[in-house]
């Protein structure tokens, strides 16, 4: 009965609970949205803190002042993504001005392959009707182009525009790295005492595992399939690797990458599609298998079907930001929502037996009254 009664008290917590919290998030949306692109600003910063201050107290271990810290692993960081962008961005760049250029091409080859697909198909009886999805295709085709070519300027321009957000988003990320703390230890002061701390190393857990696991299975995937393109002798491969890459940040967006680098590949040549695809396959199970268990450990404990649900409403209520954020704040819930039902079963079980212990003893007293 007793059971039963705190199990009915919490689901009507929770019940009361629920449209509290569905109301907070909602004005917590209404506010993200108005001061757009501030809180995206203030999210990448926080990210890159996060990620960064790592390499701070690594040198702060070793002796090192943290503002000296913090100068010196900006400067390293500056100094790679420098690196980077002369030795790589002109060689990615070029090599997608050349895509656009042979995508009309690639895409017109891909078009004669189905139309040979459909007459071998006709000659053998195969019940297989391309013809509409053909026809829809060649129709549809050049306003693609065309609005691919005006994406393609309305992205470059953003991303000329995005170069103030780059920089408040850098020296944002200056004075959180040096002021992080009191910041963070200010944010959980307004927390209850009993749960600070398990908050804390939640959240630390959770974000951690994510951006670091994820930023390091993307460099392995980005390297390991510009590597394989470029020895399969498949043209961009630098570019085709980096965009798996990038891909591999997302959840699952592993398959997507290199799906949509087959797509393009069989444009060209549909056997060594076949071929790339096989190999690319037997890598990412590799990686899946032998390198993420070790890189990311038990980061999320979500079901795969929560992870894709995380990443749709991350991703339509915030943009960019919730796809960044999805999945280590659904692990994050996930992981307070376990702790918290963990102790609320350790507490069951050690006031149950105190329960039987003063049914007993009352029962003998009875009994000894009689």
């Amino acid at each position: 009965m007793t059971s039963f009664s705190i199990n009915s008290l919490r689901w009507l917590k929770s019940g009361l609970l629920l449209p509290l919290v569905a109301l907070n998030a909602w004005v917590i949306l209404q506010i993200f949205q108005y001061l757009e692109p501030l809180p995206t600003i203030l999210i990448g910063a926080a990210v890159l803190a996060f990620v960064l201050n790592y390499a701070v107290e690594f040198l702060q271990a070793r002796n090192v002042n943290r503002g000296y810290a913090v100068l010196i692993v900006l400067a390293v960081s500056l100094l790679v993504l420098i690196t980077a962008g002369i030795t790589l961005v002109p060689a990615l760049l070029e090599q997608l001005a050349a895509i656009l250029n042979q995508l009309p091409d690639w895409l017109n080859a891909a078009l004669t392959k189905l139309q040979a697909l459909q007459n071998w198909a006709a000659a053998h009886r195969v019940p297989i009707n391309l013809n509409r999805a053909i026809r829809q295709f060649t129709e549809r085709l050049p306003d693609q182009l065309e609005g691919l070519g005006d994406e393609t300027v309305l992205l470059t321009l953003n991303a000329v525009g995005g170069l103030t957000q780059l920089l408040l988003t850098l020296v944002l990320t200056f004075y959180l790295l040096l002021d992080g703390k009191r910041v963070w230890n200010a944010v959980f002061q307004w927390l209850p005492l009993q749960n600070r701390d398990q908050i804390r190393r939640s959240l630390q857990k959770d974000f951690h595992g994510y951006f670091i696991g994820q930023a390091t299975l993307g460099l392995i995937m980005g390297g390991l399939i510009s590597v394989v393109l470029f020895v399969l002798q498949v043209p961009y491969s630098l570019l085709l690797g980096s965009v798996v890459g990038i891909m591999t940040l997302i959840p699952f967006g592993d398959v997507m990458g290199y799906s949509l680098v087959c797509l393009l590949i069989a444009a060209q040549s549909p056997g060594l599609a076949v071929t790339a695809l096989l190999v690319i396959f037997v890598l990412d199970q590799i990686v899946d298998q032998a390198i993420a268990p070790r890189v990311l450990g038990e980061f999320t404990g979500l079901k795969p079907i929560w992870v894709i649900v995380a990443l749709l409403l991350g991703t339509k209520l915030f943009g960019f930001s919730g796809l960044l954020l999805a999945v280590p704040i659904a692990s994050f819930i996930n992981t307070l929502l376990d702790d918290e039902s963990l102790l609320q079963n350790q507490e069951l079980s050690q006031s149950t037996p105190e329960m039987g212990m003063n049914q007993l003893v009352e029962e003998d007293t009875q009994i000894a009254t009689i």
